[in-house]
């Protein structure tokens, strides 16, 4: 670049010092590296190329080959060093890591391998070690699914497997994940009347039947019973997941459930026939629930029933509600004639409810002697009618 006088002098009251002369320019040429890497699996990359498996479907195994050349004027040992975890690789002359090229020759198959079993950005790099020079070939692959994987946590297990609640305390958790970006549609159906279902703070209760609940994953759902005494269901679930095992499942469930305070429930006497001119008693059979025992003192009786002593029922042991017998007599008098069912209500010491209602059916029936007494009143009409003619007939003594 050639410069006048008047512009040298001007280019000096912008800048320190002088300029003195033509600057020039010149390019070295660096040494090409010994190594290199052929093969149709190559892409061009910031830094060189790139081993690029693309992207593909999992599970499955991808293999991808590339010879190695040796550009070098001398013969080269090259040895693979500190593969990532997910990949293999091998020379296909030697089956080992290392190998020796000559100069200029044909070079060596290199073969990588990598095993997928899931979704998975797999990104790394593959180092070749040449005496003291390395270089590192990037190797990329995308695996993918083409569906739905479910992975479930039953309750801390990894499958479906029968559950027993015992007295009600612990509940039931399952969660469930997908292992893949096909979206996974889980599908809950036939909730029994003894569980209540809850996700995300919502709840809903028994019974159901048919579907109630679907989402796409990933949630979890929270079981209960929320009725005491003993109860055996099957919670059923359906996913889109193409495995047999995974789209039908049935959760079977059991609980005896039992109730801190004393919880009371009556079993009625079976249907009696009385009639109205008798009296009838009947047992009614207690059973708590609870785990301490019942009190019970009488709250409401009908005046066609009564009750001499109220029981104390037991607490609820190994599986076994507690129960006793309430007798109940039965006194039909003025009482219409038909089926009726009597209800008398005892109180409960503690209880939860504190009330017990236990339902007496019976069926009243005309009494005896309601049934001969026109007759009886028409023979004694008859025989005072006669006896009056016998003292008319016989006249005054």
């Amino acid at each position: 670049m050639n410069l006048s006088r008047d512009s040298m002098l001007g280019l000096q009251r912008h800048f320190l010092g002088a300029l003195s002369g033509q600057a020039r320019t010149w390019l070295e040429p660096l040494p090409l590296p010994p190594l290199v890497v052929l093969g149709d699996a190559l892409r061009p990359w910031a830094e060189g190329s790139m081993l690029d498996f693309g992207s593909v479907e999992s599970p499955g195994e991808e293999r991808r080959r590339v010879r190695v050349c040796n550009r070098g004027p001398e013969p080269l040992e090259v040895r693979l060093a500190d593969p990532p975890a997910w990949l293999a690789a091998h020379w296909l002359e030697c089956g080992g890591d290392s190998v020796t090229l000559a100069s200029g020759g044909a070079g060596a198959v290199l073969e990588a391998l990598v095993v997928h079993d899931a979704e998975c950005e797999f990104r790394g790099s593959l180092r070749l070690v040449a005496g003291d020079q390395i270089f590192d070939l990037r190797v990329s692959l995308t695996a993918r699914r083409s569906h739905p994987v479910a992975r479930f946590d039953f309750n801390g297990s990894p499958s479906a497997e029968p559950f027993d609640f015992g007295n009600g305390e612990r509940p039931y958790r399952l969660a469930v994940a997908n292992a893949s970006s096909v979206p996974l549609i889980v599908t809950f159906a036939d909730l029994p009347a003894w569980l209540t279902f809850e996700v995300d703070g919502r709840r809903r209760g028994g019974p159901i039947e048919g579907t109630f609940f679907e989402r796409t994953a990933p949630f979890s759902v929270t079981i209960r019973p929320q009725t005491v005494g003993p109860h055996a269901g099957v919670l059923r679930v359906r996913t889109n997941d193409p495995r047999p095992a995974l789209q039908n499942i049935e959760l079977p469930f059991a609980a005896f459930v039992t109730a801190a305070k004393p919880f009371v429930v009556a079993l009625p006497p079976s249907r009696v026939r009385v009639r109205t001119d008798q009296s009838r008693t009947v047992e009614a059979r207690l059973e708590n629930w609870g785990r301490s025992p019942a009190r019970l003192s009488k709250e409401t009786i009908p005046r066609f029933l009564a009750v001499t002593h109220c029981p104390e029922v037991p607490a609820a042991h190994e599986g076994q509600p507690g129960s006793a017998a309430l007798s109940v007599r039965i006194v039909p008098a003025n009482l219409a004639l038909g089926p009726h069912t009597l209800r008398l209500s005892l109180r409960i010491e503690g209880g939860d409810p504190a009330t017990v209602d236990v339902p007496v059916p019976i069926e009243v029936t005309r009494g005896r002697t309601s049934a001969f007494r026109p007759l009886t009143v028409a023979i004694l009409f008859a025989l005072l009618l006669v006896a009056l003619l016998l003292v008319i007939a016989r006249g005054p003594s």
